[in-house]
């Protein structure tokens, strides 16, 4: 299938409104798919430092990690 302009090439023989709106999901979903991960990575990072520093501001040798030698 050849095209004579780049209009037709748009339209693709009145198939132009199916064709392109699969990409445009298509390319939606792939960018969902890298987005949601990172998302959820950088969700579960914070959680996990606050978590750390409630941890140590709670510990009986709070700001102390030095051990002292008798």
């Amino acid at each position: 299938m050849s095209f004579s302009s780049f209009s037709e090439f748009i339209q693709m023989g009145e198939h132009g409104w199916f064709v392109w709106s699969c990409y445009g999901l298509t390319l939606v979903v792939l960018i969902i798919n890298i987005l949601r991960p990172l998302q959820l990575q950088r969700r579960l990072i914070q959680e996990k430092r606050r978590a750390m520093a409630q941890e140590d501001a709670h510990s009986p040798t709070a700001g102390s990690n030095q051990q002292v030698d008798k």
